[in-house]
């Protein structure tokens, strides 16, 4: 398991901390897990490369709603609309 914490500390950045989560059999068997965490280390450096080329968008006027979602991200407007009523705020 990984575990990742995010910590915004402005609009335009967030530190990420990650942490692998082994179950203790494989802790105490001294199997060695570089690799699975390198390689879970590069993807998440590639996930946020690609955060960080989509974030100048957000603050695009057309983003000034919560952008654009396809029929398959029907469950993102949901969690938004969700957020919004809470907050007493609205997306239109």
């Amino acid at each position: 398991v990984i575990f990742h914490r995010m910590y915004p500390v402005s609009v335009d950045r967030t530190i990420v901390e990650c942490d692998w989560l082994y179950l203790p059999h494989v802790v105490e068997s001294g199997k060695d897990v570089s690799r699975s965490v390198e390689l879970f280390d590069r993807v998440n450096r590639q996930d946020f490369d690609a955060c960080e080329r989509t974030q100048p968008g957000m603050s695009s006027r057309m983003y000034a709603k919560g952008g654009v979602l396809v029929p398959s991200e029907h469950h993102i407007g949901e969690f938004h609309t969700w957020v919004n009523e809470r907050l007493g705020t609205s997306l239109g």
